[in-house]
């Protein structure tokens, strides 16, 4: 009886983390189709639903230009920080090379240091490599600030694996670059997903580095041109929360369809520091 007792005390313990933390999320998808006075004078439940805020949104050229840069950079972080980090962590952790605990702690350190404080570097860098104001420089910095928690997190996944498996591969006739891509990446599937998935994630939503760097119109990522919406003499409620939805929505199905690969992933990783 005291252990049913205390699993259903858990059980609803969790229901009301749940909500509270899902009701936010609740509110901005249902005040995406409400009428913005609705929002603002009505209760939670919407006296009207409408599809206006997300015309007006898309009517707005910045918007539709500001989605395809932001799928554009973070498509590109995802995949080369993937790249990098995948063969940077498979040589430190397989190859005994000088000064490969030098690599590895160098990363570690450069975690250390908050993003902030690297702005003002970041900013000259691209300006004397011709990069600011461009969505190339925003993708590079993206990847840099992405790097270096790829690379540990494959790292302490590559060393849970079996060498036996790799060293059979090699007496089989396989190179270095054969036993990475065809035995090591399968096996790192679930790793892999975890670390593209959150190279993407952080590009997608990332702000002050893309507000110093992008001032054209042009080039100007999603979180930037939300800021756009925020007029000086009022807010379009409406406006703003489908604004919101459109950011938030490219993530949510991300984390849906890869979210038991980035669990696997993220818990191996986190298993040997």
């Amino acid at each position: 009886m005291t252990r049913r007792r205390g699993t259903t005390m858990v059980a609803t313990l969790q229901l009301v983390v749940a909500a509270v933390l899902l009701f936010p999320v609740l509110w901005l998808y249902l005040a995406s189709i409400r009428p913005s006075l609705d929002t603002q004078t009505g209760g939670l439940i919407p006296a009207s639903l409408t599809i206006d805020n997300y015309r007006h949104l898309f009517d707005q050229r910045i918007m539709l230009t500001a989605l395809r840069n932001s799928f554009v950079v973070a498509i590109f972080s995802a995949v080369i920080t993937t790249g990098l980090a995948l063969t940077a962590a498979y040589s430190v952790s397989r190859f005994g090379y000088r000064g490969r605990r030098l690599v590895s702690t160098t990363v570690l350190v450069s975690q250390v240091v908050p993003t902030i404080v690297l702005i003002v570097p970041i900013v000259v860098l691209m300006r004397f490599l011709g990069l600011s104001n461009s969505l190339q420089g925003l993708a590079l910095v993206h990847l840099i600030l992405a790097l270096p928690i790829a690379f540990w997190l494959l790292r302490n996944f590559i060393d849970e694996l079996p060498r036996e498996i790799e060293e059979a591969a090699a007496m089989d006739g396989c190179g270095p670059v054969g036993v990475l891509r065809f035995v090591v990446v399968p096996l790192l599937r679930p790793a892999i997903v975890a670390v593209a998935s959150f190279a993407f994630i952080l590009s997608w939503g990332e702000y002050m580095v893309a507000l110093s760097l992008l001032t054209s119109k042009d080039v100007k990522t999603l979180p930037l041109a939300m800021q756009t919406l925020f007029q000086l003499h009022g807010v379009d409620l409406g406006l703003v929360a489908a604004a919101g939805v459109v950011v938030s929505f490219p993530v949510a199905v991300l984390f849906l369809l890869v979210q038991r690969q980035l669990i696997a992933g993220l818990a191996s990783g986190g298993v040997k520091g």
